[in-house]
């Protein structure tokens, strides 16, 4: 499966190491974007309310974008083919499929 498609059509989630590893630095992973941006560390001024809330907004929604960009790569595993020599000469192959 290539990466492409793990994206736009792999499954959601598995009984998988990969995929709890996964959904944990999701979760935990959001949880601190927006915690980090709640608590504003740089301490960046806002003229109006409004706009305060609109920009925190954004950016949360930019954390947890790339969070889950991140999450979603974890989750991936590449198949591996291998090549046999048969004993009379021919080369079969065969793919493992990892998940």
């Amino acid at each position: 499966m290539s990466l492409a498609t793990h994206f736009l059509k792999g499954e959601i989630c598995q009984y998988n190491l990969n995929y709890c590893m996964g959904w944990s630095f999701y979760i935990l992973g959001c949880i601190f974007v927006i915690s980090i941006i709640k608590a504003n560390p740089l301490k960046i001024n806002y003229k109006e309310n409004s706009e305060k809330t609109l920009l925190e907004c954004i950016f949360i929604i930019a954390g947890c974008f790339l969070v889950t960009i991140f999450s979603r790569c974890i989750c991936y595993k590449k198949n591996r083919e291998f090549d046999y020599v048969l004993e009379d000469g021919r080369h079969w192959q065969d793919t493992v499929y990892s998940n």
